[in-house]
């Protein structure tokens, strides 16, 4: 028990979060049912894979990636092109399962690690250590527990001290992403180019890039405008996309929330990674790269102190301030994708007029890498 950290979710965040604790010498026990085979892709931005080369991953998660040269914005409903960004440091894009089962393979062949498939159901804070019990009723006793178990997990809601219908209330809003994967060969060659592209319309964004062998495709709008035809509507006199209007593409639709910073990350020995901690929609791509940065702090945290009560202290102090100017900016650029009228038109405008000066100033600081983070990869 003395030096084991429980970890609370089996997705990206989790399993990033385990790699960290193994990585910091630490025996790791994870909870959660076998992970499920995630869909779709995720970009990742210049923090991202200083995170992941901090974890001493990078190598591995970029050879299964797609490296990524340009973010083109365009209109959605001209097909003008109003900017192009040129992607001079790493950017690519990875299957969200080659993700996990990078992570997987490290920690699961070290013998620091061991599984427990239940979920937790209630926990016991005391000054050194954690008792958790588990939904199978069994107690366990660890060191420390990280809850990287999603938006609506027990981990929020306990550090918190809101319930779980309190949550997805203050969370929820009018909008749905609405996604698709579809493979390469089944699209015209314009789908192909190692380009990320951000297609602007009125209420409406539509971002599409390359990852492996298929496109990832997330068209982002309110529930009134996702009713049917949508596709027809959008697509029908847009020549790039006009694809997009077959029937027989599948669209899985997800309601999307605002953006959050929880601002108690802490409760004694327990803390909160990955969605848990900050909601973050997908206007600045940096869900995934937030969780890895989330990582990557507490693998150094871990190292930088002795007891788990201190490095836990500095990793939540550390991340919250890091992480809520990233909410902000992501909040921000929500609403102006979603623009309509005259303000649709301004924005178009302004980024036409503007272009790669405004993105690049727009992006720099979220891209950066967080200047605590210091490769051991070297």
């Amino acid at each position: 028990m003395d030096n084991e950290i429980a970890i609370s979710g089996t997705g990206i965040a989790g399993l990033a979060a385990a790699t960290a604790v193994i990585a910091a010498d630490h025996n790791c026990v994870l909870f959660g049912p076998p992970a499920q085979v995630i869909k779709g892709g995720v970009q990742l931005a210049p923090n991202g894979w200083a995170a992941l080369s901090v974890l001493g991953l990078a190598q591995d998660v970029l050879s299964e990636a797609t490296r990524l040269y340009e973010i083109t914005v365009r209109s959605l409903t001209n097909g003008a092109t109003l900017a192009r960004l040129p992607l001079k440091d790493v950017y690519a894009s990875v299957a969200k399962a080659d993700l996990a089962t990078i992570f997987k393979q490290k920690i699961e062949k070290t013998d620091r690690f061991r599984h427990h498939y239940t979920t937790v159901k209630l926990t016991c804070l005391k000054n050194d250590s954690v008792t958790i019990i588990g939904k199978d009723e069994r107690l366990y006793r660890v060191a420390g527990l990280v809850a990287a178990d999603g938006v609506a997990g027990f981990g929020r809601a306990f550090i918190s001290g809101q319930s779980e219908i309190a949550i997805r209330a203050s969370l929820a809003t009018d909008k749905v992403a609405l996604r698709s994967t579809i493979h390469r060969s089944d699209l015209p060659n314009f789908f192909s180019q190692p380009v990320s592209n951000l297609w602007l319309g009125d209420g409406v964004h539509i971002v599409h890039y390359p990852i492996g062998d298929s496109s990832n495709i997330v068209a982002t709008m309110t529930k009134r405008l996702a009713h049917s035809k949508w596709q027809e509507r959008l697509f029908r006199h847009n020549t790039p996309l006009q694809f997009l209007v077959d029937p027989a593409i599948e669209w899985t639709s997800t309601p999307l929330p605002q953006s959050s910073n929880n601002i108690c990350w802490r409760r004694g020995n327990m803390v909160l990674a990955g969605d848990a901690a900050h909601v973050m929609p997908p206007h600045l791509a940096q869900g995934a790269g937030q969780s890895l940065q989330d990582a990557a702090c507490l693998m150094q945290s871990l190292t930088q102190h002795t007891d788990v009560t201190s490095a836990f202290a500095a990793y939540a102090r550390h991340r919250s301030g890091a992480v809520a100017k990233i909410t902000q900016k992501a909040d921000i650029s929500g609403k102006i994708m979603a623009f309509s009228g005259l303000a649709g038109k301004l924005r178009n405008a302004a980024i036409d007029l503007g272009g790669n000066h405004l993105m690049q100033e727009w992006l720099a600081e979220v891209w950066a890498a967080d200047p605590g983070l210091r490769s051991q990869d070297t």
